[in-house]
């Protein structure tokens, strides 16, 4: 691995009104890995359109031939898995052909393991479990519904880590992972996760809503984190005679500052 801290930029317009910067969170002679936002389209898709996407930018890069993609030794676009838009975390890139069709036989061998921590209010006291419900998409939302008839195969293995107060940090962990898989098998066995707004009516936290003495100011208060608090943080990788080291992704920043804000005041006043 390289010890470098390295990284892909990308022009105005491309991700947004902004300049954007990812560091490289992996990288060697097979693939790289970028820590992905929550909000950022994968790749396009009927479901995502309108939401900035990474595949297409990095597309645009290497048809202008950055010398910053030449450099990492990328070849091509070469996606090997998907996450959804509304998640944050690991998002990996093969560099070539070969490493591609490695690493998506794997993904479909289920020889790849993905890792999620999830911020949750929990209707459940078991402390861990596992959720194999089959799931189709619906035939008119742009959404996931259990289906017994025509779902297809996924599970999920859920554990607690820990609380924080009213609030608990939990671990998602699948094999193969669907659209929307975390999200709707959290939701269908009691884990509401916050910032979810569509399979369950999840929290948004507020400083306002977990510490005693706080003085409002001007304006109108926003959440600590605003995205869905779903992170993907490790891949690791379990291909049979081929050794890759596990591509680990760190909270987002604002994740992390609710994480400490919450241990801070213990889950607050409600």
């Amino acid at each position: 691995m390289s010890s470098k801290k390295e990284f892909i930029s990308f022009p105005p317009g491309y991700l947004g009104s902004r300049p954007e910067k990812f560091p490289l969170i992996a990288n060697n002679d097979r693939y790289f890995a970028v820590n992905k936002p929550a909000g950022l389209a994968c790749f396009q898709h009927e479901w995502s359109l309108g939401k900035p996407d990474l595949s297409m930018a990095i597309r645009r890069e290497l048809l202008n031939e950055k010398p910053q993609l030449k450099k990492l030794g990328v070849e091509g676009l070469f996606r090997t898995y998907n996450l959804d838009p509304e998640l944050s975390g690991a998002l990996v890139y093969a560099k070539n052909e070969a490493t591609e069709e490695l690493l998506k036989n794997a993904v479909g061998s289920s020889q790849l393991v993905f890792r999620f921590h999830l911020l949750v209010k929990a209707e459940t006291e078991d402390r861990e479990f596992v959720c194999d419900l089959p799931l189709a998409r619906h035939f008119t939302s742009k959404c996931m519904v259990v289906s017994h008839k025509t779902g297809k195969k996924c599970e999920t293995h859920f554990r607690y880590l820990r609380s924080f107060g009213q609030y608990q940090l939990w671990e998602a962990e699948t094999n193969y992972l669907r659209p929307h898989q975390v999200r709707v098998h959290a939701a269908e066995r009691g884990l509401n996760i916050v910032g979810e707004d569509f399979y369950n009516e999840g929290d948004e936290i507020y400083l306002s809503r977990i510490k005693r003495d706080y003085m409002r100011g001007k304006g109108r208060e926003k959440p600590l984190y605003d995205s869905l608090c779903v992170h993907l943080v490790e891949v690791e990788f379990k291909i049979p005679e081929v050794e890759l080291e596990p591509v680990l992704a760190p909270l987002p920043s604002r994740f992390e500052t609710l994480l400490k804000r919450l241990d801070e005041y213990r889950g607050g006043r409600s």
